[in-house]
């Protein structure tokens, strides 16, 4: 099922075998190295996917302070309306003057700026939060999909690995023997015959 160097062979033309008895061996230092690379990038791809689920705890914080940023700038943007509305019937009698008006005017044009900055603000986190959510939302770390595709080349590579033993299906007697120590052979190439 897999392609390689032979490097034993485990029985010759007329000997007898049991199921499960090594009659080829190939080569294993491919599939040694495909199952660590698997390995290794299962290993990766489980912190990065951690990574994910523990960003959304602090990106859920970042969306409060947004939140209690935006009610304090509102708050100070309402004191400063309330002092444009009682300086401005002061301002005809003259009990304040224009440059204090003028003054109040532009810590209102302020701080009506800074909520409108705020709100964007809070926008933008509820957003990268939404999006975060959206890679975690419905699994865990350990069934997200990232993790069971990396696990998977794993299993694939330590099956390409067992597959590096050619073992006797059945017990028997070799009745052909088609294969050589050294010799290169190609997934699908009939190696030796079993015959009961």
């Amino acid at each position: 099922q897999v392609g390689g160097t032979v490097i034993s062979i485990g029985a010759d033309d007329t000997d007898y075998v049991k199921p499960g008895q090594v009659l080829v061996q190939l080569d294993t230092a491919d599939a040694l190295v495909a199952l660590a690379q698997a390995e290794s990038q299962l290993a990766q791809t489980v912190r990065q996917v951690r990574t994910l689920y523990a960003n959304n705890a602090p990106l859920a914080a970042q969306v409060a302070q947004r939140d209690a940023d935006l009610l304090r700038l509102q708050a100070d943007l309402g004191r400063a309306r309330d002092d444009v509305e009682r300086r401005r019937p002061l301002t005809a009698t003259g009990a304040v003057g224009k440059e204090e008006f003028g003054h109040a005017q532009s810590v209102f044009k302020t701080a009506s700026n800074a909520v409108v900055a705020a709100e964007a603000a809070v926008r933008a986190a509820k957003a990268q939060l939404v999006a975060a959510e959206a890679q975690t939302q419905g699994s865990t770390a350990e069934a997200h999909p990232s993790v069971l595709a990396a696990a998977a080349k794993v299993r694939e590579a330590a099956l390409a690995l067992q597959r590096t033993r050619l073992v006797a299906p059945v017990e028997g007697y070799v009745a052909k023997r088609n294969v050589q120590l050294g010799q290169r052979v190609a997934a699908g190439a009939p190696l030796m015959t079993v015959v009961g």
